[in-house]
This record gives structure tokens, sequence and C-alpha cells, in this order.
């Protein structure tokens, strides 16, 4: 009951514990597989990956408005579902890759954008002020961290800015749906932090929290190591922050 239940409403203590271990196990299995493939972590994979990291978010959205149905398709376990997928398509694609000359990464990308093309079919925007709100909060984010960069480009990269702002996405459409539309927070450690000091703490919490592991990550001599977390970071923010702007944006 503390596993399966909550799924589509809040997270328990013991399920957060159990998911992150979870989650853990799952990334040092895809990094040590990606390397025994040896598939490099660079502009390629990442444009292969993104339709999928998009698919997640905007699939999980669908599942908040009953257009999915079944608990496999709420948080965490979409993930695995598009975990699933997205290994699959991969496997095939570098399979096309290695045996016809076929691009992985276009391989890869075509499929994910088929997946988004289905479920534009099901999504109706309804709520502009949400995603006006959302995306402007966003924006202004966005501007100050270029201008940051511009001034100080070894302090903010651009490829950092653009994980920041990810998680920063996720944090506006939190706040904006929490402030403006009665949601609650589902993940343990946010929702007491929300309870604590308001809907505004989210975005304190995503600048320090994700401008630390940043911080250490760029330390990291071993360059595929590097990218392969900061892509895992990235998707912690970007399909967690689509999810939120496309369930508040569907009202």
């Amino acid at each position: 009951d503390k596993f399966v239940n909550p799924l589509c409403n809040y997270y328990t203590l013991e399920a957060t514990i159990a998911y992150g271990l979870i989650l853990v196990v799952a990334v040092l299995g895809i990094y040590k597989l990606l390397q025994k493939l040896n598939v490099k972590i660079d502009k390629n994979f990442f444009i292969a990956l993104i339709p999928f990291i998009i698919f997640g978010g905007w699939t999980r959205a669908l599942r908040d408005h009953a257009l999915y149905e079944g608990w496999w398709w709420c948080s965490p376990p979409i993930y695995f579902m598009i975990f699933a997928i997205t290994f699959l398509t991969l496997l095939g694609a570098i399979y096309l890759d290695r045996k016809f000359k076929i691009p992985y990464h276009k391989t890869a990308f075509v499929v994910g954008i088929v997946l988004l093309l289905y479920n534009l079919t099901l999504t109706q925007i309804t709520n502009l002020f949400a995603v006006q709100m959302i995306l402007g909060i966003t924006a202004g984010w966005g501007i100050l961290f270029y201008i940051i960069h511009r001034m100080k480009p070894k302090l903010l990269s651009l490829e950092n800015t653009a994980i920041m702002l990810a998680h920063l996405l996720d944090a506006s459409a939190t706040y904006t749906a929490l402030t403006y539309f009665g949601y609650y927070e589902q993940h343990v450690l946010p929702r007491f932090l929300i309870t604590m000091f308001g809907p505004l703490v989210m975005f304190p919490l995503k600048i320090i929290v994700v401008g630390v592991v940043l911080y250490f990550l760029d330390k990291e001599e071993d360059k595929f190591l590097r990218n392969f977390l900061k892509i895992i970071v990235l998707i912690l923010g970007l399909a967690l922050g689509i999810r939120d702007l496309l369930t508040v944006s569907m009202l």
C-alpha cells in the first residue's frame, strides 16, 4: 500500500527511498552498458535522447488528465516504461548504425518524434495564463543566467545554464500550480519545505542543489562520466518540468 496506492497522488518516504535506490542501480547499469557499447556521451547522444525526455514528461501529464490509464503510467513506474522504450530504441538504432551506417541519433530522434506526434493528438492546451506564467518566469531566469554567463563564462557555462533552466522550468511550474491552481507537491522533501516556507522555496532549492551538483561534476576528470551524469541531472529536471507545465496547462 505504501508503494503502489499513492503513486498517482503523492510519494511516501518509503517509496521515495526505494525508488531512489532503484534509480541509482539503474543509472549504474546504464553507465556500464553505454561504456560496453562504446557509445559517446556527446551532442548526438543528446539529440537521440531529447524526444524521449519530452515524451516521458508529456505522457505523465496526459496521465494526470486520465488520457493514459493504469498505475504504471504514474511516476516513477512511467519512467521505467519510458526507459525501456528508449533503451530498446537506442539498441535498435545503434545496430542499424553499425550494420548499415545509418546514424543512430537520427533513427532514435525520428522514433521519438513519432511518439511525440501521438501525444500531440491527445493534447489540448486550455490554460494560456499558466503557460505564459511558467514560460515567462523561466525566461526571466534564462536572461539572468545568460548575463552571468557573458560576464563570468568560467562561473556558468552554457551547458550548465541549460541544465539549471530545465530545473527552473520545474520550479516555475510547481510555483504556478501551487500558487494559482490549488495543486500540491508530491515529492517528500519539496512538500516538507513548501509547507514550511511556501512555493517560492522551490527556486533557491533548485539553484542551490543543482548548482552544487554541477560544481562537483565539473571537477570530475572523466569526461564520459561527467557528461553522463549531467545528462541524468538534465533528465530529472526537464522531464518533471514538462510534466508540470503541461499538467497545469491542460486544465
